[in-house]
């Protein structure tokens, strides 16, 4: 069965818009568990909404929001770590004809006001966690006077100079406001802001549609089949539209119950999968790398003829699910999975960076069917995954229900911009028609900035980034990301960032740089004593950039480095903000 056929299997869409959703999912679904999550302090156990309850929730939610004003278009913003109740305000907001605008719980109080000025917001919904940085943002904020909803908390009366309501209030006393009918909405009608600094660290509003919000999540059960047995692991952070697509709303749209973890620590997430008996881990690479660590750092404690045997299983396991594809890893490796308190999961999936080739395999030759995705925000986000039974652990996947992709301007190796098109595609930049002009082609394209290539079977296979491009002297093309994949498993180098510097005056071109993090852990543990001695730390990853470039052809191979001794900062979904480093290795 080709990829096209596997897709058309499954039923076709239900829903034009989210009121319809929300309504059809607490019909078909009812008491069935929804929202799972531990409160704060318990040990264990969970407390669990259904679908009915979610359904209850967000109307009276969506009822306090058009009684105190907002009208359709008006924008509620999001500012809480992953609860069940950023769920309902959320699912509150879009069934009413709102528009959903999540935000980032790390920002600060100017990245609040920034996107509450941005989006005109009419409404602000916040933790406990977030009320101080959210007030503060409040009372410098432009616009007339926001909503204010404490997820927290008491209400606070406006003689305090605060004028909020708390969220259990308005669920044990909703007002008696009409919600608009669900098939009144158009599918066209925006859903969600979804505000996202990208790599030029300038906030840009995605605005996305009901119509294509959907469709992508179609596109993500048709892909993955998911449904009211699996439990997805929440633990990507919901203002990105990766966790909230395929994490949140498709699962949900599924029938699947979603289950909230309290740190996004390996032990703790592994801790939920055993309790929960989760089904579905989807996350970032990061997340598969250190789990992996973790299981090989176990392995490596047993004796001898112990790891020996278990290694060899796992070889041999490896083979017959990397080389020859089959399933039986799956029984062969029962027991281990057991035994490591993972014995539940069916299917992890990778998204949000690239996933190391061998982290894939790992976890392919244990049994877990590991598979890796590709996305961007402006495409809400999906644009293709690996599938279970249909997989190549070095490409990204093949392109999801209802997406074409294309390679525009493609060299003689094959290697051009992804371009993509889809029912999903963005509407636009927020109030920025000259950035969607240069983001959007005349007829209807996403040029998404990566460059890569499709193979005869349709899998992507993405090379770097069109603006990281290194171009060398000889004109040669460099793609960062292709070198630092291969550091990937070094003992001395804990982060690395390729870069290129531009030659010597009279000279054409750029050199290959690397900005090198020690791995001090590592090195204190192999080496007592040395972590601080700056002169031998270096020869250690000096040593290892030689020993890569050996695999390297003359073009890529890293002509000098510098060491950075602290990691470098990160988005919330674990990427490296390259343009902060862009100059580091000038000079």
């Amino acid at each position: 069965m080709d990829y096209k056929t596997y897709f058309s299997e499954h039923p076709g869409w239900r829903y034009r818009n989210f009121a319809q959703m929300l309504h059809g999912i607490a019909r078909a679904f009812g008491d069935a568990p929804a929202l799972r999550a531990r409160p704060a302090g318990r040990e264990e156990g969970y407390e669990t909404l259904s679908f009915l309850d979610l359904e209850s929730r967000a109307r009276a939610l969506a009822s306090y929001f058009l009684f105190k004003g907002l009208r359709e278009g008006d924008s509620v913003a999001i500012y809480s770590e992953n609860r069940p109740e950023w769920c309902v305000s959320y699912l509150a907001a879009v069934s009413a004809g709102l528009v959903a605008v999540p935000l980032d719980a790390a920002l600060d109080e100017q990245g609040v006001l920034n996107i509450l000025t941005a989006s005109s917001a009419r409404a602000l919904v916040y933790s406990g966690r977030q009320r101080e940085r959210g007030i503060s943002a409040v009372s410098t904020f432009p616009g007339d006077g926001l909503v204010l909803i404490n997820l927290d908390g008491e209400d606070v009366r406006p003689a305090s100079g605060v004028d909020e309501v708390a969220y259990r209030r308005i669920l044990s006393d909703p007002p008696a406001v009409g919600l608009p009918d669900p098939d009144s909405i158009p599918g066209d009608a925006t859903a969600a802001i979804i505000f996202t600094s990208g790599t030029t660290g300038v906030a840009k509003g995605i605005v996305l549609s009901h119509a294509g919000i959907l469709a992508n999540m179609e596109a993500a059960v048709r892909a993955l089949r998911v449904d009211g047995r699996d439990n997805i692991l929440s633990v990507l952070p919901l203002h990105h539209t990766y966790a909230t697509t395929c994490t949140f709303l498709a699962p949900l749209e599924a029938g699947c119950s979603v289950t909230f973890v309290e740190k996004i620590v390996p032990s703790v997430v592994v801790r939920h999968i055993g309790e929960s008996r989760v089904t579905v881990l989807i996350g970032v690479p990061l997340l598969f790398d250190k789990i992996r660590a973790g299981i090989e750092t176990e392995l490596r404690k047993l004796p001898a003829a112990a790891g020996w045997a278990l290694g060899l299983l796992i070889r041999i396991s490896r083979f017959l699910a990397v080389d020859l594809r089959t399933d039986a890893a799956r029984a062969l490796m029962g027991f281990l999975r057991k035994k490591a308190g993972l014995d539940s999961l069916r299917l992890c999936v990778s998204g949000g960076g690239p996933l190391l080739p061998a982290t894939a395999d790992f976890f392919d030759a244990l049994g877990f069917r590991l598979v890796q995705g590709y996305g961007m925000s402006e495409n809400g986000p999906l644009i293709s995954v690996n599938l279970p039974m249909f997989k190549d652990n070095r490409s990204v996947g093949v392109p999801v229900w209802r997406t074409e992709v294309r390679i525009a301007d493609a060299g003689p190796d094959g290697i051009g911009e992804i371009q993509v098109r889809s029912p999903s595609l963005m509407k636009g930049y927020l109030n920025d028609p000259e950035a969607t002009r240069g983001t959007l082609t005349p007829d209807g394209w996403l040029r998404t900035g990566d460059l890569g290539r499709i193979d005869r079977r349709g899998f992507i296979y993405i090379t770097g980034r069109s603006k990281d491009l290194i171009v060398t002297e000889g004109g040669k093309n460099v793609y960062p990301e292709e070198i630092e994949q291969k550091f990937a498993d070094s003992p001395w180098i804990a982060e690395i960032l390729v870069l290129g510097r531009k030659r010597a005056e009279g000279h054409s071109g750029e050199d290959v740089v690397a900005l090198c993090v020690p791995n001090y852990d590592a090195i204190r543990s192999s080496h007592p004593g040395r972590e601080g001695d700056a002169d031998y730390v270096r020869s250690l990853v000096r040593s290892e950039v030689l020993r890569i470039n050996k695999s390297l052809p003359p073009y890529m191979k890293v002509t000098d480095f510098r060491i950075r001794d602290t990691e470098f900062e990160k988005t919330s979904t674990r990427k490296i903000k390259r343009f902060l480093y862009k100059d580091a290795t000038a000079g």
